[in-house]
């Protein structure tokens, strides 16, 4: 049976983050977009889902793609659904996100596929602008993986800043409200 309703193109978006070590704050996972649209702007690693893909494994298909990150030591959490009509200048696509807290930014990572560069960054320090509605995903899975944390964010909070957790609250709002 034919549907009558128009149907958007389905994409996914990995928002990793790599806890902080030896004094260093957590990182995030980008891309650099080696085809257009965005071509040459920073990214979350992710793309279009193929026809009948689950989504879990579209999104973890897509992140060992582009940046050679073994999906089996990644716990993807699907963090929420972004579908503005005008988030993507190739027409209607709605983006399925995920996110997950890694141990160790000294994970290797490779570009490869539509990827040109893949690295990790100062979360408090990202390159802008990041493509399509990036920033509205990153910002959408930092509050995620806070709610997830044993105690209401503390564990993250410290993560993302390095602080001592006594000073961790304001320094993480920067981070959040910088992405807002």
């Amino acid at each position: 049976m034919r549907c009558r309703y128009p149907r958007p193109s389905v994409t996914v978006d990995a928002a990793i983050v790599a806890e902080p070590e030896n004094g260093k704050p957590a990182q995030l996972l980008l891309i650099q977009r080696k085809n257009p649209p965005c071509k040459g702007q920073w990214a979350l690693p992710g793309g279009f889902v193929d026809e009948n893909e689950p989504l879990d494994k579209a999104a973890a298909r897509e992140l060992q793609e582009e940046t050679s990150v073994d999906p089996s030591d990644v716990l993807l959490m699907q963090v929420g659904a972004f579908g503005d009509p005008g988030r993507d200048p190739r027409g209607w696509c709605v983006s399925v996100a995920y996110a997950a807290l890694v141990p160790s930014s000294s994970m290797g990572v490779k570009a490869a596929d539509d990827a040109s560069e893949a690295e990790w960054f100062d979360v408090r320090d990202l390159p802008q602008p990041l493509a399509f509605d990036h920033k509205l995903i990153v910002r959408t899975a930092f509050h995620h993986l806070m709610q997830q944390s044993a105690v209401q964010g503390a564990h993250l909070l410290l993560l993302v800043t390095g602080m001592n957790a006594t000073r961790k609250l304001p320094h993480v709002r920067l981070v959040i409200n910088h992405y807002s």
